[in-house]
Order: structure tokens, then C-alpha cells, then sequence
């Protein structure tokens, strides 16, 4: 790949006369050799900048590596999110086309650019955009529509009614459309409450591995454009994630809660049920949420509170053995004092 590509796909300028040195992979900067790219995203790895093979790197702009050549940039860590993806292969892992040991019901409608892997079974009705590429042993059930360039690794399971759009991936072993954990007591009995709801995944999201996500009891559960799912983690019934949102794995969020748009959550976190996330909040790892959450908050711990607050609570923790000895010093002077005076 010619490194003019790799400028123009990050917003760099080409260092005079290096457009057409050709640059075989991205690596990290103890793999890399001539031939390569790495990128150098914060000042503690410069050393193995210095001591890396690579003939290329990329870097904020104003750095310079006098033996290599550098492509500078605003954010060097976003340039080397857009440089990898020029070197991912995204040709169809079980080549072109629908396996012979695939299954796809007469009345589906496929594209003729999708790609089915072995053992992959395609319900009735089921709509499959152009370029889609779907591995093995995947179930897509019937009344599914999928967009176009979307990517099922293998294991995915697909329930009925599930709506996908463009550009959305999905990995391995999530369970889209699963059905939620609604029951009703009956003397000491629980009754199973169906559910008639689907699943809308929009534009641009990402689904991690081992992801679940509930289809909503009435209305739908909704991801939102872009949003990024990591592996792990459980979505109940009618939640929904706003755009651009990015949840860390092993997070769990209850029924009916909602997510604004631009959220970042870390893992374990977890969520009651129908609550609202305001837009542009950050909720801190393994915390427990029971509240609504305003927008442009930043909150953690358990119960989750304050940010700020939390983290002078945690520090102050440390302090406690050294707090409790003075103050049984002072008890005991206290005790003096009260002898002495006869109080």
C-alpha cells in the first residue's frame, strides 16, 4: 500500500518525495520492520519509537523522528485507528457466495454479494443487504432484514423480527432478540410473561462477543448509530442506547432504562431498570446506578454518586486506621481529664 493512501486516509501530508514508498502492515513498534507503520499516541513510548525498526510512524504534530518518516497528525491514536482499517482483511472468511452446507429458506431474499457460511441457517422472509458476510453456524430467524456491509461472525444468533442496519457488526455467540425477564407471581409460582417487541440495531453499531440483547416486551429495545458494544455485556427489555455510546464489557442494564447519546460506561457497571442516562454522561467502572443521571455527569462507585466526591471518599479510606487510633487517643485524654476534674 502506497503511503499517499495512508496520508490521505488520516488527513496527513505526504513528506516531499515519500509518496509512493510502499508500506506492507501496521504493527506495534517492537514488530515493526522498514516496511512498516506504528504510530506513537503518548510521549512514555518514544524510547521504542527510537529503538523501532519501522520506516514510518505516525505522530502529533510538531514530533519528529529524524530517521523514519512521519506522518503528523491532530490525534495520532485516531490516525492509527484509520490506518489499520486499510489493512484489515475483510474478504468473507469461508469464501464467496452461500455454502453448499448452508440453509436458506426459498422465500429469503439474499443479495447476490452476501457470503453464508458452512452450517448457517436462514429463516423464512428473511432480507440480506449487498455485501453482507455472515461466518458459520450462524441462525438468523425468520422476518430479520440486515443492511448492507454488516459482518456476523460465527455463532451469532439472530431472533425473529430483528432489524439491522448498514455497516453493523455483530460477533461471535450474541444473541440478538432474546426474550426478556418478565413473569408475574402467582401464589409461589412465577408466570412467564411473552414478549411482542423487537430489536433495532442502527447504522454503525458494534456488537461485542457473548453480548445478549433483549427483544422489548411492546416496543422495540433500540442501539443507536454508532454505538459500541463491548463483549459481555446484558441489555433488557426496551432499553435503549443513544448514538455514538460506548459500553465496557460485563455491564448489565435493566428494563427500560435509557442511555443518551455519547454516554461512556465502564465495566461491571450496573443499572436498575427504568431510569434515564442523560446525553454525554460518564458512569465510572463496577458502579451500582438506582437514579437518574443528568447530562454531561460523571459518576461512580456504589451506590453511584459524584465523581470528585467518590474519588475524595475512596482517598480518605486510606486515612481511617490512623483516624481511629487518635481518635481513641483522644477518648482516652478525654477520660483523664474527666478523672482529674472530677466531672
Amino acid at each position: 500500500m502506497k503511503l499517499s493512501l495512508i496520508a490521505a486516509k488520516i488527513g496527513s501530508a505526504v513528506p516531499e518525495g515519500k509518496g509512493d514508498v510502499e508500506i506492507k502492515s501496521i504493527s506495534s513498534p517492537k514488530l515493526a520492520s522498514a516496511h512498516d507503520i506504528t504510530f506513537l499516541s503518548d510521549q512514555k513510548y518514544k524510547e521504542q519509537i527510537d529503538c523501532s525498526a519501522a520506516g514510518v510512524v505516525i505522530v502529533k504534530k510538531g514530533a519528529a523522528f529524524p530517521d523514519k518518516i512521519c506522518l503528523e497528525v491532530d490525534d495520532p491514536y485516531l490516525g492509527y485507528a484509520l490506518t489499520a482499517q486499510l489493512f484489515e482483511d475483510v474478504s468473507p472468511l469461508f469464501g464467496e457466495g452461500i455454502h453448499k452446507t448452508a440453509f436458506v429458506d426459498p422465500s429469503a431474499k439474499i443479495a447476490p454479494s452476501v457470503s453464508i457460511g458452512p452450517y448457517t441457517v436462514i429463516g423464512a422472509d428473511v432480507h440480506i443487504g449487498a455485501n453482507t458476510h455472515i461466518d458459520a453456524n450462524c441462525v438468523i430467524e425468520r422476518g430479520t432484514r440486515i443492511g448492507a456491509n454488516v459482518r456476523v461472525d460465527s455463532g451469532a444468533v439472530i431472533r425473529h423480527g430483528t432489524l439491522i442496519g448498514s455497516n453493523v457488526l455483530i460477533q461471535s455467540c450474541a444473541v440478538i432478540g432474546s426474550d426478556g425477564f418478565g413473569n408475574a407471581r402467582s401464589g409461589a409460582q412465577y408466570m412467564r410473561i411473552p414478549c411482542f417487541g423487537i430489536v433495532i440495531i442502527e447504522d454503525g453499531a458494534e456488537i461485542g462477543a457473548c453480548v445478549t440483547i433483549d427483544r422489548g416486551n411492546f416496543e422495540p429495545t433500540v442501539i443507536g448509530k454508532g454505538v459500541k458494544l463491548d463483549n459481555l455485556i446484558h441489555l433488557a427489555h426496551n432499553v435503549e442506547i443513544g448514538e455514538n455510546s460506548a459500553i465496557a464489557a460485563q455491564t448489565g442494564i435493566s428494563g427500560s432504562t435509557k442511555v443518551g447519546k455519547r454516554v461512556i460506561i465502564a465495566g461491571q457497571a450496573g443499572f436498575v431498570g427504568h431510569i434515564e442516562i442523560g446525553d454525554d454522561a460518564f458512569v465510572g467502572a463496577k458502579s451500582g446506578v438506582s437514579k437518574d443521571v443528568k447530562p454531561n455527569s460523571k459518576i461512580t462507585g456504589y451506590p453511584a454518586r459524584d465523581f470528585m466526591t467518590m474519588r475524595r471518599i475512596e482517598a480518605s479510606m486510606s486515612e481511617l486506621p490512623e483516624l481511629l487510633r487518635e481518635v481513641k487517643r483522644l477518648k482516652s485524654e478525654l477520660e483523664s481529664l474527666k478523672s482529674a476534674t472530677g466531672i
